[in-house]
């Protein structure tokens, strides 16, 4: 069980790491609303499939921050 614990803990790590590089990568182009729409189901379907998942509940606030992060990057460039 400790196993499965620490791979969901490098998980989580990784996306969070992935959502910082995506940042980056859309600050250089425009995001359409379809896209925004996208986002933001997948981003509620990712905290609501972590959330009671004896992941600490700072690393879950971690991947919320770095997701809404991501989330106003798109909005500042839309087309």
């Amino acid at each position: 069980m400790a196993q499965s614990e620490e791979k969901l803990k490098r998980t989580v790590a990784g996306f969070a790491v992935l959502l910082t590089t995506a940042t980056e990568m859309v600050r250089t182009r425009g995001a359409k609303p379809a896209l925004l729409d996208a986002y933001d189901d997948a981003a509620d379907q990712i905290i609501d499939g972590l959330t009671g998942n004896r992941i600490p509940d700072e690393q879950l606030q971690a991947l919320h921050k770095a997701l809404a992060r991501l989330r106003l990057a798109f909005e500042e460039h839309k087309p």
